[in-house]
């Protein structure tokens, strides 16, 4: 998480608020909720569900040389979590497909010994 968010970032995001805030006078509650808030919880959203369950070890080890795996999300969770990045080993197989078009290259299997989750 801590490559997702520096002090750099949080350095320019205070400063950036606070010229917000004293020169253009948009107030500090408009502020949090609709430019604070948002890319600090879509970071958390993309480090759990985009990075740490799919390449979060299981107890068999991993099964293929990215240390990737699908998360067993419905097509409806896979996209409201985190825009299909659940369907994360097709991701690193088939990386020139878009967002959209990870769901149906679940069913490609590129490694038969994991089968068809």
């Amino acid at each position: 998480m801590k490559q997702y968010w520096g002090w750099r970032q949080f350095t320019i995001l205070s400063i950036i608020f606070q010229l917000a805030y004293h020169f253009l006078h948009i107030p500090a509650s408009n502020l949090f909720l609709f430019w604070v808030t948002p890319p600090i919880l879509s970071s958390i959203q993309l480090f759990y569900f985009g990075t740490f369950l799919t390449h979060r070890e299981s107890e068999a080890g991993y099964t293929n040389p990215h240390r990737a795996r699908t998360t067993s999300f419905s097509t409806f969770w896979s996209f409201i979590t985190c825009y299909h990045f659940g369907y994360h080993q097709e991701h690193h197989e088939y990386p020139h497909l878009a967002w959209w078009q990870l769901p149906a290259a679940r069913h490609i299997d590129v490694y038969p010994s994991r089968g068809n989750q």
